[in-house]
């Protein structure tokens, strides 16, 4: 059989350090490490690697968030504010457009202000900042 590659090997020695099957034999593996100083030094870092990494465990939380979750989500999204002032909105916007295609008649430029104005207003009656990205979950205590 053809000479094994320091890379071959290194794969191999990675398979064998995962638990799984090398595409080599033991014996072919350690003849080349026991040959190859390269690859004994190789050996040697990952398996130094691999007790630091062993050695280190991953705290579970302490704090389980699952029931305020829970919580949130099975609350009916209750608006307090109703449908009543969305209603008007909109139809102050028809208005403004009924308004706007009336013919011969040039409006000018606070008229057509208006619905940036009627917008603005709306988000100020629902207190939103419509552009505001909110990436804080604020948990229940």
């Amino acid at each position: 059989m053809d000479e094994l590659s320091c890379d071959e090997v290194l794969m191999a020695q990675m398979a064998v350090a995962d638990g799984e099957e090398p595409a080599f034999s033991k014996e072919q593996l350690a003849a080349h490490t026991a040959a190859c100083a390269h690859c004994q030094n190789e050996l040697t870092q990952m398996l130094a690697l691999n007790q630091v990494l062993a050695s280190h465990t991953v705290a579970e939380p302490l704090v389980d968030v699952w029931p305020t979750i829970e919580n949130r989500i099975a609350k009916p999204a209750s608006s307090v504010l109703g449908w009543k002032p969305f209603a008007l909105i909109g139809l102050l916007l028809v208005i403004y457009k009924l308004l706007e295609m009336l013919p011969a008649r040039d409006p000018g430029l606070a008229f057509k202000l208006v619905p940036l104005v009627i917008v603005t207003l709306l988000f100020v009656f629902i207190k939103e900042n419509p552009f505001r990205i909110n990436t804080e979950l604020v948990m229940e205590r």
